[in-house]
């Protein structure tokens, strides 16, 4: 269901407005002053997080993100060097981009920061979407959607809230004694709130859930308002920052997890048998465009918010300086039968996607577009393209802090946590926490885990370059890349993939010629103004296992006190693994989850138990 619309209106003073609400964003008389005063002041801040290298907060109405921008910068200020912030906010009527820079518009001193939230802002879709900011350090969790669903969706605990919806005359459904209740539910013992408003139906309804409430002065011309507190002593949540986390395994999920891990303080070491990317994360070109079963169910929800994830997380790579994206952007997906075409339409009703995101495009457009011949039409991803995986993932294992080439064998309990074992015996690595994130070696080192896990030979092939193919990617159940840079030198085109099943032990690194006319011959078939090219003799080429689930969704959690899993990922690592890397590492650190309730059962690797 598409989110509704708050009307933004800029009155005669400047203040914005939400005709939706008939109601104000913020006060008229100065709003940093009101988010200062009522807000800031009324949880104790900067005092609060001062003694903190973890600080959590949550918003019930994120409005134009003032509140957040202002917290973000006052915690900047004075918390500590490692410090790091969560900020979750529940918004059921979110503003675009332009919005915000038109509402904030006045406040020139937070250009800097509402130009930082603007551009990495998620489109207006229903659901959980995290970004980072700050290098990583401040981490912002949108919840879009109506307040009491939304909250169901979260099940994580913070330090602090922020009630700021609109006033409760006007937008009743925020203030309900149900909504306070979750409210308190998701308060750590001390934890802090603070609202504007000092009704007394909100009054009486934080004391029912549990708060100790005081009535404060108001700002500008409100009387009152509130502030409260969540009896008991605070007690700290996950593993301390600055403990020791082994990541096994160096591919993309491998990567993900390092960097993640490290934005939340904590030492990681990197355990491969091999270099960062040697395995199946290793080819020259990956795509991630998601192919979205015709429901919105938990599967295709993870990958639809797996893939407006990973847009963002690698947009903010290629503005560190990682070289990202090889060629243009854009991916088309192009509907190979009749079935395949209904499908891609349902799935344009069923996600709510923006046309940014995903549109359908008929076989002229899809021309003009790809710059080869389609025959029929199909889905056009605008902010997908061709990664490069030899940028991608050893940029990301470099935030691990440091690597260890060694072969593992078995995971075991030690005294303060997790031993790493080799084949033979010895010691590779010791750490509080470890997360396994091996691919197709998952099973091997949870043999009693009852995964159907099943490893699947992925064969691709290297085409000559021709002025001909497309200008992006383009798939038809197979692949073609745009003309990249092959491993061995010169430019060619990534031809893929088989997916045959395989036995680990078994040999399966050769290339097969086999293989290679079955993957060209689709080309063919799918796209005949690539016949030529699909003819041509390969210049190479490259194979590698996956590991792949029945239910195509992620095994992402926990399966014992300081022992996770990241895997099952399939062909769909470069997609997934940055959002499950996020889920796994907010586990290990107490933090509130990216995903909500549902999804977090849905990739949950005890779901087979």
């Amino acid at each position: 269901m598409p989110l509704p619309d708050p009307e933004l209106d800029i009155d005669e003073t400047g203040t914005p407005r939400s005709a939706w609400a008939g109601d104000v964003y913020f006060s008229a008389d100065d709003g940093p002053a009101e988010t200062a005063h009522v807000f800031l002041a009324g949880i104790g801040a900067p005092e609060v997080w001062k003694s903190r290298r973890r600080m959590r907060i949550g918003e019930l109405g994120f409005g134009t993100g003032l509140n957040f921008l202002l917290t973000w910068r006052a915690w900047r200020e004075s918390a500590s060097a490692d410090a790091t912030l969560d900020y979750v906010a529940v918004e059921g009527f979110p503003l675009s981009a332009d919005d915000i820079r038109c509402a904030l518009s006045r406040y020139s001193n937070l250009t800097a920061e509402v130009a930082a939230l603007t551009h990495r802002l998620p489109h207006r879709v229903p659901g959980m979407h995290r970004i980072a900011l700050d290098g990583g350090r401040v981490r912002l969790t949108l919840v879009y959607g109506q307040v009491a669903p939304a909250l169901a969706m979260l099940t994580g605990r913070v330090d602090a809230w922020y009630l700021d919806g609109f006033a409760p005359s006007k937008n009743p459904d925020m203030w309900t004694p149900e909504v306070l209740a979750a409210v308190a539910a998701r308060t750590v013992p001390g934890g802090r709130l603070a609202t504007f408003t000092a009704a007394g139906a909100v009054r009486r309804g934080l004391e029912a859930a549990g708060f100790t409430v005081e009535k404060r002065p108001g700002f500008g011309r409100k009387r009152e308002c509130l502030a409260a507190s969540m009896p008991g002593d605070a007690v700290a949540d996950g593993l301390k920052p600055g403990a020791r986390v082994a990541v096994i395994g160096a591919g993309i999920a491998g990567g993900a997890l390092s960097k993640a891990l490290a934005e939340r303080g904590y030492a990681v070491t990197l355990i491969d048998a091999a270099g960062p990317g040697a395995g199946s994360s290793g080819n020259p070109a990956a795509l991630i465009a998601p192919r979205l079963p015709k429901s919105a169910s938990p599967m295709g929800r993870v990958l639809a918010s797996g893939y407006l994830h990973a847009v963002r997380y690698y947009d903010a790579l290629a503005a560190a300086g990682v070289a990202v994206w090889l060629g243009r952007r854009g991916t088309f997906a192009m509907a190979r039968d009749d079935a395949e075409q209904e499908r891609q339409q349902a799935s344009l009703r069923s996600y709510g996607l923006p046309e940014v995101a995903m549109r359908g495009i008929d076989a002229a457009e899809a021309g003009r577009l790809t710059g080869i011949a389609c025959p029929r039409p199909g889905l056009w991803f605008a902010e997908a393209g061709t990664l490069d995986p030899r940028a991608v993932v050893p940029a990301l294992a470099a935030k691990a802090t440091d690597f260890i080439q060694a072969e593992v064998a078995r995971i075991e309990r030690g005294d303060d946590g997790w031993r790493v074992l080799g084949p033979d015996g010895a010691t590779v690595a010791s750490a509080e926490a470890a997360v396994v994130a091996a691919g197709s070696g998952l099973k091997g080192l949870f043999p009693a885990a009852p995964w159907p896990l099943r490893a699947n030979r992925g064969q691709i092939g290297y085409l000559p370059a021709s002025e001909g193919g497309p200008a992006v990617p383009v798939s038809y159940g197979g692949y073609l890349t745009p003309a990249v840079r092959l491993p061995a030198g010169g430019m060619g085109h990534v031809i893929g993939a088989s997916y045959g099943r395989t036995d680990p032990a078994a040999a399966w690194e050769t290339f097969e010629e086999q293989d290679h006319r079955e993957i060209a011959g689709l080309l063919s078939s799918a796209l005949p103004a690539l016949a030529v090219l699909a003819d041509a003799p390969p210049v190479g080429g490259r194979v590698s296992l996956r590991a792949t689930i029945p239910d195509y969704t992620p095994l992402a959690g926990g399966m014992d006190e300081g022992l996770y899993v990241l895997g099952g990922l399939g062909s769909r690592g470069f997609l997934t693994a940055p959002l499950m890397a996020e889920r796994i590492a907010d586990a290990i650190a107490g933090l509130p989850p990216p995903l909500p309730a549902d999804l977090l059962a849905a990739v949950d690797p005890k779901r087979f138990v």
